[in-house]
């Protein structure tokens, strides 16, 4: 007389793909969905379409099962998320949201879910400190949330033109808008952007312009996001040159 019993269950790898902070292949331990397989791996990246979220399984026989989740649509409509169990061997690829359908995508819906990457870092290039710094920021946080972190001394620093400036996936290139930081601190929410991860905040007199004339003479296109970051890093490193005395160009 043999007598089992199961004192624990043998963990399913799943591999994730796509839009999503950490790819790889990971150990689930049963009952594994959706929603944990995205957490282990980090969350979904900020280009990430959560409404179309492919979960491919190969049978026995060499065919292939593929099934296109829609993880918004509970999140709306405050229900509970596809309950589709992951088994061993599972691909699940997280979309890239297609240009021009950002509009349809609430973004702040995301960022407050725990679908996504928990936390966003954004870059910091200040006259008043010298240099370039970093700040880590909860997914979802705003403009003004970065000045609080980043301990903003508003005596000498140049709050009425900030440029935020972002990596263009699309155009493979930087994109830059101007924020009156002093509208914002005063409550003008309509200047109070969200923040995505690797976002660069530009302050102080002349530096706004300075940068904005590196990047339109220098940075035609970058490659990836590494690369416009790495831009930033060098002149953070090059600061005794790129905040020394105002010259004639502005």
């Amino acid at each position: 007389i043999v007598l089992l019993a199961l004192t624990n269950q043998r963990p399913v790898l799943v591999t994730l793909t796509g839009e999503i902070s950490r790819p790889g292949v990971y150990p689930l331990t049963p009952p594994s969905r959706i929603s944990s397989a995205l957490l282990i791996a980090g969350g979904a990246t900020q280009m990430a379409d959560l409404r179309s979220v492919i979960v491919r399984r190969t049978l026995s026989d060499g065919s292939t099962l593929e099934e296109n989740l829609n993880l918004i649509a509970p999140l709306k409509n405050g229900t509970a998320l596809p309950d589709l169990r992951l088994q061993d061997g599972d691909v699940i690829v997280v979309s890239r949201l297609a240009p021009g359908a950002e509009k349809d995508y609430d973004r702040g819906l995301v960022a407050r879910s725990t679908l996504v990457k928990p936390q966003i870092s954004v870059r910091v290039l200040s006259y008043a400190r010298g240099g370039l710094g970093n700040v880590v920021l909860p997914s979802g946080s705003s403009f003004l949330d970065a000045l609080t972190a980043a301990a903003v001394n508003p005596d000498a620093s140049d709050l009425r033109r900030i440029a935020l400036i972002r990596f263009d996936p699309v155009q493979q290139k930087a994109v830059s808008r101007e924020i009156d930081g002093k509208k914002v601190i005063m409550g003008d929410m309509a200047q109070n952007i969200a923040l995505e991860d690797n976002d660069v905040i530009v302050i102080g007199r002349n530096l706004v312009g300075r940068v904005t004339y590196a990047l339109n003479v220098f940075t035609q296109p970058f490659r990836d996001v590494l690369g416009f970051l790495l831009f930033f890093r060098e002149l953070g490193n090059g600061a005794s040159n790129l905040f020394g005395p105002t010259n004639n160009r502005n």
